[in-house]
């Protein structure tokens, strides 16, 4: 639109009223600002309302204030919005009341801020409260300062709680009074904790009591710390309960002191629970009395503890009793120490028990004899350990004995070691009884000594064993002859080590007779010497098994000797082995016969050997063949040689076996005669070795003979070179047969001439092997055609070598057939030149060609011609070779025509060459066609000249070729 402003204002009035919302939009700023009051007035509300928003920002102050009540109520709250602050800060307190309560709301925050006090103060109740909760924060301190009372009173609750906290911090008593009346709750904890000090000294008591739990809590430390105890005995029990406990600490003791017992007993148990040590310690016993059994276990344990004394003793007995157990332990020694015995006593059982143990232990003599007894007997182990040995010796026998078993049990073992006798004899048996292992074993010598015999039996057996062994060393005898068989069998081992001689001396037969087998043994070797004969029968009788082998060892040879047959049977074998040398030495012949064979048999081979040769005599024969072979192993050569005949005799086969070799050689002749055959057949082989030449030697023949062949054999060669003809005559032939070849070979020569037929006749050939061919060049032809018959063959080469001429010459036909060809090769030259022409003869052809070709060339040629035909086609090529030109030259025409062609062709060319003419001549014609090449060149030429026609004519033409 192009209207000037000039024309503006020349339109009239129905005609601008005309204007549509559109033109009036239309209008420009300037155009608006050229309107007069009157046209502007004039204008229709909808017209009003179409004015643009910056052109309504754009009006004057004189515009706004000369439009009319209706035209102004007519602004949106877009419009009312788009005012400036200048436009707003220029309205009148008329207008500002005549607008809507929707326009007051919408005036901008920054605005409101630019009110006047006076606008403000015109601005009717129902703008007032129209105004919004952003636009009550707008206000400035001053604005709020300046709102009269009836003002304030009428805002709403949400406008109060809208007020800042330094605008309501700036409010006057009179102003806060006038809020505070109406809208006192309706103050956020924020507005509440910015109220100054000065203000809430000036609410009144009402007001205060007006307060939320909420309020309450929202004051500041510094705030409750400014009450007055006037204010602070107005607030309610809920309104005290809600003060915070970080404010409850800051309340000064005068605070604390001016609040009423009401209020005092309205505090939580946080509230207690947050009182400084300070504040608690400042509070009055009556406080302190007055306060509730709740609120006295709230207390904190640092604060119990700075309590005085004073205090404590102010406290009801309701009040103490109420006193938790961590509020007991947190009582320091001195305050535990000025309790009176009335407060001690009033403690409950609990209470006593949280007693801290370093407390208990500064409590004095005079404070724990009035403790009453349900009071003394509820503290703890701990507690009664804390006692020191001062307190504990200071208890009297009534308060002792009114200690629990397990009180008694914690007293610490040196504050046991410290009561006196006289306390000792009061505690009661239950008491007694009760004491640990500990406590015993803490009891001095003195205090043990002091016990008395009724005092030492009511001791439990576990009590017993735990008395020290220098304590049980300090007993007296009637102590222990009053000691109960029960607490005398339940002493340890150690505690009986312990006894003195003198106390075991002091032992009664009957409380010996009572001991345990474990006891007997514990008594020290010493103590068991020191018993007499009637002591250590009563100990015997029950326990002579348990001793052990040391206290055997430890008697003497008296208290031995007063020991009953019976008793002595009754000592085990462990027992026995236990005797010392001198204590079986020492043992009469009566005790050793009365020993069982099992006791014997467990004597020490070392006690054996020392046993005299009486008391070995005086052995009965079961005793006697009851030892061991370690034990017969054992006697020594004198022992062995004191035995009598008839003892060896009892002997069994194993101990006689068991009889050591040098003790066998020590037994005399006589001794050896003695022995049964069964004995004598029991000697081992080292035991027949052992025996020397001359108790061989006086062995008798029947003796010789129950030899086994075994013994025989075990005959040493030396023994067996000293037999007489007459032992060996009267040896069995098995006996005989029995003969090593090392025997044989050791008899004599006079000895193996004085063997008879028969038993040269019984030995086999290994023994006839074994004669030594010295002995048989000495033995006679009648013995000699004995051995022959029976074992001709099993003669060695060497016995045959040994033969003289004069044996073979007596040997017979028969026999001398039987040689082998070995023993015919055997036979020397000398032997075979021995042989008679018979002999010869007799020979086998196997024989003939046996014997060596040096001993047929030393046959004589009588020999030769004696020799049979047989025999003499038997000789081999070698032994015809080995023929001496003599002994070819001797031969006769008809021995050399009975040569087979091979033995013709074995004789030597140069015995060939002594052939006689007559031998030549003499010879076959077969045997001289058998002539070789060789031996017809050796023939002579007077051989040849000798020969026949008939001779030549038979040699062939190889033979011929010769002379």
């Amino acid at each position: 639109m192009a209207l000037t402003t000039t024309q503006l204002a020349g339109i009239s009035t129905a005609n601008l009223q005309a204007l549509t919302t559109s033109q009036v939009v239309a209008l420009t700023t300037a155009q608006v600002a050229g309107l007069t009051t009157s046209a502007l007035s004039s204008l229709t509300t909808t017209q009003v309302q179409a004015i643009e928003t910056r052109d309504v920002a754009a009006l004057t102050t004189t515009q706004l204030a000369g439009i009319s009540t209706a035209n102004l109520q007519a602004l949106t709250t877009s419009q009312v919005v788009a005012l400036t602050t200048a436009q707003v800060a220029g309205l009148t307190t008329s207008a500002l009341s005549s607008l809507t309560t929707t326009q007051v709301q919408a005036i901008e925050t920054r605005d409101v801020a630019a009110l006047t006090t006076t606008q403000l103060a015109g601005i009717s109740t129902a703008n007032l409260q129209a105004l919004t909760t952003s636009q009550v924060v707008a206000l400035t301190t001053a604005q709020v300062a300046g709102l009269t009372t009836s003002a304030l009173s009428s805002l709403t609750t949400t406008q109060v709680q809208a007020i800042e906290t330094r605008d309501v911090a700036a409010l006057t008593t009179t102003q806060l009074a006038g809020v505070w009346t109406a809208n006192v709750q309706a103050l956020t904890t924020a507005q509440i904790a910015a109220l100054t000090t000065t203000q809430l000294a000036g609410i009144s008591t009402t007001n205060l009591q007006a307060l939320t739990t909420s309020q309450v809590v929202a004051l500041t430390t510094a705030q409750v710390a400014g009450l007055t105890t006037s204010a602070l005995s107005s607030l309610t029990t809920t309104q005290v309960q809600a003060i915070e406990t970080r404010d409850v600490a800051a309340l000064t003791t005068t605070q604390l002191a001016g609040i009423s017992t009401a209020n005092l007993q309205a505090l939580t148990t946080s509230q207690v629970v947050a009182l400084t040590t300070a504040q608690v310690a400042g509070l009055t016993t009556s406080a302190l009395s007055s306060l509730t059994t709740t609120q006295v276990q709230a207390i904190e344990t640092r604060d119990v503890a700075a309590l005085t004394t004073t205090q404590l003793a102010g406290i009801s007995t309701a009040n103490l009793q109420a006193l938790t157990t961590s509020q007991v332990v947190a009582l320091t020694t001195a305050q535990v120490a000025g309790l009176t015995t009335s407060a001690l006593s009033s403690l409950t059982t609990t209470q006593v028990q949280a007693i801290e143990t370093g407390d208990v232990a500064a409590l004095t003599t005079t404070q724990l004899a009035g403790i009453s007894t349900a009071n003394l007997q509820a503290l703890t182990t701990s507690q009664v350990v804390a006692l020191t040995t001062a307190q504990v010796a200071g208890l009297t026998t009534s308060v002792l004995s009114s200690l629990t078993t397990t009180q008694v049990q914690a007293i610490e073992t040196r504050d046991v070691a410290a009561l006196t006798t006289t306390q000792l004899a009061g505690i009661s048996t239950a008491n007694l009884q009760a004491l640990t292992t500990s406590q015993v074993v803490a009891l001095t010598t003195a205090q043990v000594a002091g016990l008395t015999t009724s005092a030492l039996s009511s001791l439990t057996t576990t009590q017993v064993q735990a008395i020290e062994t220098r304590d049980v060393a300090a007993l007296t005898t009637t102590q222990l002859a009053g000691i109960s068989t029960a607490n005398l069998q339940a002493l340890t081992t150690s505690q009986v080590v312990a006894l003195t001689t003198a106390q075991v001396a002091g032992l009664t037969t009957s409380a010996l007779s009572s001991l345990t087998t474990t006891q007997v043994q514990a008594i020290e070797t010493r103590d068991v010497a020191a018993l007499t004969t009637t002591q250590l029968a009563g100990v015997w009788t029950a326990n002579v098994q348990a001793l052990t082998t040391a206290q055997i060892a430890a008697l003497t040879t008296t208290q031995l000797a007063g020991i009953s047959t019976t008793n002595l049977q009754a000592l085990t074998t462990s027992q026995v082995v236990a005797l010392t040398t001198a204590q079986v030495a020492g043992l009469t012949t009566s005790a050793l016969s009365s020993l069982t064979t099992t006791q014997v048999q467990a004597i020490e081979t070392r006690d054996v050997a020392a046993l005299t040769t009486t008391q070995l005599a005086g052995i009965s024969t079961t005793n006697l063949q009851a030892l061991t072979t370690s034990q017969v192993v054992a006697l020594t050569t004198a022992q062995v040689a004191g035995l009598t005949t008839s003892a060896l005799s009892s002997l069994t086969t194993t101990q006689v076996q068991a009889i050591e070799t040098r003790d066998v050689a020590a037994l005399t002749t006589t001794q050896l005669a003695g022995i049964s055959t069964t004995n004598l057949q029991a000697l081992t082989t080292s035991q027949v070795v052992a025996l020397t030449t001359a108790q061989v030697a006086g062995l008798t023949t029947s003796a010789l003979s129950s030899l086994t062949t075994t013994q025989v054999q075990a005959i040493e060669t030396r023994d067996v070179a000293a037999l007489t003809t007459t032992q060996l005559a009267g040896i069995s032939t098995a006996n005989l047969q029995a003969l090593t070849t090392s025997q044989v070979v050791a008899l004599t020569t006079a000895q193996v001439a004085g063997l008879t037929t028969s038993a040269l006749s019984s030995l086999t050939t290994t023994q006839v092997q074994a004669i030594e061919t010295r002995d048989v060049a000495a033995l006679t032809t009648t013995q000699l055609a004995g051995v022959w018959t029976a074992n001709v063959q099993a003669l060695t080469t060497a016995q045959i070598a040994a033969l003289t001429t004069t044996q073979l010459a007596g040997i017979s036909t028969t026999n001398l057939q039987a040689l082998t060809t070995s023993q015919v090769v055997a036979l020397t030259t000398a032997q075979v030149a021995g042989l008679t022409t018979s002999a010869l003869s007799s020979l086998t052809t196997t024989q003939v060609q046996a014997i060596e070709t040096r001993d047929v060339a030393a046959l004589t040629t009588t020999q030769l011609a004696g020799i049979s035909t047989v025999n003499l086609q038997a000789l081999t090529t070698s032994q015809v070779v080995a023929l001496t030109t003599a002994q070819v030259a001797g031969l006769t025409t008809s021995a050399l025509s009975s040569l087979t062609t091979t033995q013709v062709q074995a004789i030597e060319t140069r015995d060939v060459a002594a052939l006689t003419t007559t031998q030549l001549a003499g010879i076959s014609t077969a045997n001289l066609q058998a002539l070789t090449t060789s031996q017809v060149v050796a023939l002579t030429t007077a051989q040849v000249a000798g020969l026949t026609t008939s001779a030549l004519s038979g040699l062939t033409t190889t033979t011929g070729s010769g002379d």
